[in-house]
């Protein structure tokens, strides 16, 4: 059946126009003011935005082996109701995304529950030890389009320079994760003159950036793009600014929560467990650097890097509890505040959330909303205001440090495919 959305405001990165959207076997068929089409489902989406469904390159869904934290089915309903349409999910589970077998399974268990298109990363090294490379093509045979070891960088430099070279004859993207164990070891914040007065062990800003200033310089020598993920820090942007600038191919992302606290929210907020976050929340002037950095181009886009973790895991002090936040369902509304304050615009969200992700995995055919195109989209009312509770969560875990605050915008339904998978009639 044909779906028609009408009066809706239609956000693109290239401009806002107020418009009908006809969709029409999987495809947008046509944009225009007025359109009509009898028997076709008709969407009111007066006062209402739509954007292209967004595009998440780094969450983790635990599965296999931890389905006491997330599922693929509890993940795939948390990224629909937050406007995702196509996901990554990290290999750093139980057996590691370093084989044929577990990425195909993956792919087939998201594709049997078809709420969402979602992509395993995988592993750079079996098993994710860092000592032997995986099969890329057996991984692309199975619906991987990136690799990475997140959770651990790759610390052998020679090996991951092998990695990137074999990767790129794939067209397979490496996805590094920045950190320097060697730097980070036991910290829990970042190292700061405030972490010395709370007497917390801290990770220094270095951990980040000597990874990413590393990585940079493989991928000029080579010419092989690579991918920096979860960056935090003003000083990390500077260097991936200087990069950009000598034409090397590196793209970058940061994450909601990085854009939206800052160090000092742990010690606001009693040092609960949920700021706890690897890499660590950084200075005010770190997230100002991340937001002009956005705006800039300098970091492509946003991703959330889900991290569910059970409430035990959680419920303890920052010495005893796991690093992570969940972030699928609560991404566009923090990055809406943003907008609301003047920081970036609404076609900078669309940019940073669907096109350049899109662009970035080679995804074509989605990441806008024009005819053709695929029909992935989402349907949000921009004044909604809705509060953060434990039993509103779609994910499994419950780990969020938004838990009782009160955001504003709020995703009302969500398209894959020309079906609606999030709201009414889903």
């Amino acid at each position: 059946m044909k779906l028609l959305i009408k009066n809706g405001t239609v956000v693109n990165p290239s401009g806002i126009e107020k418009k009908d959207v006809l969709i029409d076997n999987s495809r947008i068929v046509k944009t225009a003011v007025g359109i009509e089409d009898k028997g076709c489902q008709v969407i009111d989406a007066e006062g209402k935005h739509l954007f292209s469904g967004f595009v998440d390159m780094h969450t983790h869904l635990r599965a296999p082996g931890r389905e006491d934290k997330e599922t693929i089915l509890s993940g795939s309903k948390a990224a629909v109701k937050g406007g995702f349409t196509t996901i990554q999910c990290m290999p750093n589970t139980q057996p590691a995304i370093d084989s044929y077998e577990v990425a195909s399974s993956i792919r087939k268990e998201a594709e049997r529950i078809g709420l969402l298109d979602i992509f395993p990363v995988g592993a750079i090294t079996k098993g994710r030890q860092g000592k032997e490379i995986s099969e890329y093509g057996l991984l692309k045979e199975a619906g991987c389009l990136s690799l990475s070891d997140d959770g651990t960088s790759v610390k052998d430099s020679g090996l991951l320079r092998s990695a990137m070279e074999y990767s790129s004859t794939f067209g397979m993207l490496v996805i590094s994760h920045c950190e320097d164990k060697d730097l980070s070891l036991s910290g829990l914040i970042r190292e700061s003159a405030l972490s010395g007065i709370w007497g917390i062990d801290g990770i220094p800003e270095i951990a980040e950036t000597v990874i990413v200033a590393r990585d940079i310089e493989i991928a000029r020598f080579l010419n092989v793009r690579i991918h920096l993920a979860h960056i935090s820090s003003l000083r990390s942007v500077e260097l991936i600014r200087q990069a950009k600038q000598e034409g090397i191919p590196v793209t970058a992302e940061t994450c909601p929560h990085y854009l939206t606290f800052t160090l000092e929210d742990v010690a606001k907020n009693n040092f609960n467990a949920n700021f706890k976050i690897n890499p660590p929340l950084g200075t005010e002037e770190d997230r100002q650097a991340l937001i002009k950095g956005l705006k800039e181009g300098v970091i492509d886009c946003i991703s959330t890097d889900h991290a569910p973790h059970t409430f035990l895991e959680k419920e303890g002090t920052l010495y005893e509890s796991e690093f992570g936040v969940i972030g699928l369902e609560f991404a566009f509304s923090l990055t809406l505040d943003l907008v609301s304050k003047g920081a970036l615009t609404l076609k900078d969200l669309a940019l940073r959330m669907s096109s350049m992700p899109a662009k970035i995995l080679g995804l074509s055919g989605r990441g806008e909303i024009q005819e053709g195109l695929r029909a992935d989209l989402c349907i949000a009312d921009l004044d909604k205001e809705w509060e953060v509770a434990e039993s509103g969560i779609a994910s499994k875990s419950k780990n969020t440090p938004l838990l009782g605050k009160k955001l504003k915008g709020k995703i009302e339904t969500t398209i894959y495919k020309g079906k609606t998978v999030y709201g009414a009639g889903a």
